[in-house]
């Protein structure tokens, strides 16, 4: 038992390690691919190509209804639930592209672009041809096999990166970004196909098909829901209040959220697969999440609060002058940024245990209290808004966030502050040694200057005292760089 929980731990300590990797390469790559193509493209392209991309991204949620996660997330699979799998994916991938087809006219005509109707047409076909991969990048994930993931991943990045480049530099203008996203899922498709051991086939097993289909419609349900309360605010301060205001209310929450839940992302992409292959132990799945939630709030926190440390000088020196309302936002929204991301890992609990009725019922209850909150609080302004945004995400929700899931496995809500408590009291400590900086330093030294001390001092306080206080998500923290490093030095 105890080398099948140390072979478990070995294995979900090189996953996170190749899912990290993979993370970093591909936003060096995406910065890289973006900085040429900005220097050769026109604005226009990009926003052609951005509202495609409002669309895209919606049907994507329901490219695979949730099969694939059933796939990773089943106790014991055969080969007939992958052939269902990727039986289930091909056809909804094919309805997509009929369905993106058909609707292209309408998109042309409610944007006023003629040239939207074969752009959109073009772009579907990138739903046909990603589900030709689902399937397999769903088992690699089952696996936990993320280093074949990321090289496949960073490989058709760089493919489809330098394919557009080329593209652009030719003077084929938008559709190079178009070409990109099809060049990107046409070889992540071939070298998934020709790398995976099962190939699966085209045949759907009724069995199969009900054992996957309830949690998989439940998860589509919960996805589809919570990107519309997601972009509830957004819809709100955009209509009511006017486009300036939602550039600026949509910077501050960027600013905010993106680091953390990229961060979260990482880790539950792993933890996923790893919590599921243990389900059935409930102690073990336990003990696991403790360990999650203790490096996610080491990381998350002391972000969140030093962002709104510096806010004022982040805003000015990286976004610039123009951006100044942005700045007490930012500083709103931080506040809920210092319980995010955990709370966003909670989910993890519901889909490794097979509850994703149960996650799809909170969804729900979460959503609407958070869309009343939006529109008590748009009377207000955007600072109305990220007010309201705080206040439900603490008073109303953060106990049952916290306490719903955790009932799967024991855990209450103390158990939780109690694992989450030490980061946050030294990130609180910290926010407030760079605060007092910021008001000790001369105000005639360069506004970036001063934010570089502001973070390296407040660096430097935030490791001391997790060090000194020996954290135990520190010395977990710790642990799993040290092997990292010399897996990479080795």
């Amino acid at each position: 038992m105890q080398q099948e929980q140390g072979n478990l731990s070995l294995r979900t300590t090189n996953a996170l390690k190749w899912s990290l990797i993979s993370h970093l390469v591909e936003q060096l790559l995406q910065l890289i691919i973006l900085v040429f193509l900005a220097r050769l493209l026109d604005p226009k392209d990009f926003g052609l190509v951005g509202i495609i991309t409002i669309f895209t991204n919606f049907a994507f949620l329901l490219s695979d209804l949730g099969f694939g996660a059933a796939l990773i997330q089943r106790k014991d699979i055969g080969e007939h639930h992958l052939d269902a799998v990727f039986s289930l994916n091909i056809m909804i991938g094919l309805l997509l592209t009929v369905l993106f087809v058909c609707i292209s006219p309408l998109i042309a005509a409610f944007y006023d672009e003629p040239s939207l109707k074969f752009i959109t047409s073009i772009t579907a076909l990138g739903f046909v041809i990603a589900s030709l991969s689902n399937a397999n990048i769903a088992l690699l994930r089952r696996e936990m096999n993320f280093k074949r993931i990321a090289i496949i991943q960073i490989a058709s990045l760089a493919g489809s990166g330098i394919a557009s480049i080329l593209l652009a530099f030719w003077g084929c203008g938008v559709w190079c970004l178009v070409f990109q996203s099809l060049i990107f899922q046409s070889i992540r498709t071939g070298v998934t196909w020709i790398s995976s051991h099962p190939k699966p086939h085209f045949k759907i097993n009724g069995d199969a098909r009900k054992d996957l289909f309830g949690y998989g419609l439940n998860l589509t349900g919960f996805n589809v829901f919570n990107y519309w309360v997601r972009n509830a605010d957004n819809f709100l301060v955009g209509k009511i209040i006017g486009p300036h205001a939602l550039g600026i209310y949509s910077k501050a929450y960027t600013s905010m959220t993106l680091p953390i839940l990229q961060i979260t992302d990482v880790v539950s992409r792993v933890m996923f697969p790893a919590l599921s292959s243990i389900q059935t132990d409930v102690s073990k799945v336990k003990m696991m999440y403790l360990k999650v939630i203790r490096c996610i709030a080491l990381v998350t926190c002391p972000i969140a609060l030093g962002l709104l440390a510096i806010a004022r000088p982040f805003v000015l020196v990286v976004l610039g002058d123009k951006w100044v309302e942005v700045i007490p936002v930012l500083q709103i929204l931080c506040i809920i940024g210092v319980i995010q991301g955990v709370s966003s890992s909670m989910g993890l609990l519901f889909t490794s245990l097979g509850r994703t009725d149960l996650m799809l019922r909170w969804g729900i209850f979460s959503g609407i209290t958070y869309i009343v909150a939006f529109l008590i609080g748009i009377k207000w302004g955007i600072l109305g808004v990220s007010i309201a945004y705080v206040v439900n995400g603490y008073l109303v929700l953060w106990y049952p966030a916290w306490t719903i899931p955790g009932k799967l496995v024991n855990l209450s809500f103390l158990d939780m502050l109690k694992n989450t408590l030490g980061a946050i009291v030294c990130s609180i400590i910290m926010a407030l040694g760079v605060w007092l900086l910021a008001t000790a330093l001369p105000p005639f030294l360069p506004l970036a200057f001063s934010l570089a001390m502001q973070i390296i001092f407040g660096g430097v306080l935030y490791i001391t005292l997790i060090h000194v206080l020996q954290l135990k998500g520190y010395q977990e923290m710790r642990a799993f760089l040290g092997y990292s490093l010399a897996e990479i030095l080795s």
